[in-house]
């Protein structure tokens, strides 16, 4: 009897270890994220070339926009997809000999990764203070469905809301798959610059856009079965 009892309890091990094996191999691969959040860039002098914009108060878009890639990147993850950092924290400052340069390296990064989507995160500035709300950019018509679908998921969160537009910028020429720019809110407004420093904020605009990017694909994945 006991003899049974171990030749079943080896077969179930067998199975179970068959089945874990079976879902590692055939397990649908991960979407690849790269985020970018702007700016911080030097040249070879050591002379800041890509700044980013700055409130009345010193609060800089390149120091807040690398917390908010950070705890988008925490959600993104837990949703089971795999994120990469054009810069963080231990590499705080990029190096190019021109913003142009920079741009192109990012996007250039995150196609050496084949990254499903190149996000960019960044904060707006406007010489009018009353400008305020999330804007999200994109230029190539493989990237406006992913901006409404996005956008889309962040007005249903009752924050203010700037609008959608078209764009060319050098990060998106070069960019080979869909890519949006995210302008979180406006430095150059007190009221969206406390916004920007607030954890429930950001937490419900990433919350917003990890359910838009899961939506995307989704309705891409669902296109590629029908063909």
């Amino acid at each position: 009897m006991r003899i049974k009892n171990c030749k079943f309890i080896i077969i179930l091990i067998y199975l179970i270890f068959s089945c874990v094996f079976l879902y590692s191999v055939y397990k649908p691969s991960r979407k690849i994220i790269v985020l970018d959040p702007g700016h911080a860039a030097k040249n070879s002098k050591g002379r800041i070339i890509n700044y980013g914009c700055r409130s009345k108060s010193g609060t800089r878009e390149l120091d807040l926009v690398l917390d908010i890639a950070e705890r988008l990147s925490y959600k993104l993850i837990q949703n089971d997809m795999m994120v990469y950092f054009t810069r963080d924290k231990r590499h705080f400052w990029r190096h190019a000999e021109s913003q142009n340069a920079d741009n192109q390296d990012r996007a250039e990064f995150a196609n050496s990764k084949n990254a499903d989507i190149f996000l960019r995160i960044h904060c707006n500035w406007s010489v009018s203070s009353k400008c305020r709300g999330v804007s999200i950019l994109w230029y190539k018509d493989d990237s406006k469905d992913l901006a409404e679908i996005v956008m889309g998921e962040i007005e249903k969160t009752g924050v203010i809301i700037d609008g959608i537009f078209k764009k060319e910028l050098v990060g998106f020429r070069y960019a080979e798959k869909p890519s949006i720019l995210i302008e979180f809110g406006y430095l150059s407004n007190e009221e969206d610059e406390k916004l920007l420093k607030d954890d429930e904020y950001i937490k419900k605009l990433s919350d917003a856009i990890v359910k838009g990017l899961k939506i995307y694909f989704e309705k891409k994945d669902e296109i590629v079965v029908e063909k």
